[in-house]
């Protein structure tokens, strides 16, 4: 390298190749369980009040990495792909499937199940997996 241009550039093009292979992966980001709820009764204020309640309290359980439980946004620019229709999003993180397993099958998550179900009319899950 001849000069600071060049070494900056190669650096640069060092560090989006490095994060485009994914060598960049943080560990909590590794198993992704995001969970689409649809209310039973969307006008129902107290109901949904109640799930929300609810599923952010999933968020201290301790297999779980992080949390987040959202509302759907829609922006102009992706209005026409973008699914909008759900009441509340959850995304948690796990280091890996067995964490997420270990998350299905504890009595808290199953109490929520028990407690909440009355309160939704459809459930979508998408796991994901780092690559």
């Amino acid at each position: 390298m001849n000069n600071r241009r060049e070494f900056l550039q190669q650096s640069g093009l060092l560090a989006a190749g490095s994060a485009l292979t994914g060598s960049a992966a943080t560990p909590s980001m590794n198993f992704i369980h995001h969970v689409l709820f649809w209310a039973k009764n969307p006008n129902n204020e107290a109901e949904k009040t109640q799930l929300f309640k609810a599923l952010k309290s999933l968020g201290g359980l301790p297999m779980i990495q992080s949390a987040h439980v959202g509302k759907p946004i829609i922006t102009d620019f992706d209005k026409p792909v973008t699914e909008g229709s759900y009441t509340f999003s959850v995304v948690l993180t796990f280091a890996d499937a067995e964490k997420e397993k270990e998350y299905l099958y504890h009595p808290l998550h199953k109490k929520f199940i028990d407690d909440n179900k009355h309160l939704w009319g459809k459930v979508q899950v998408i796991d994901s997996q780092a690559i």
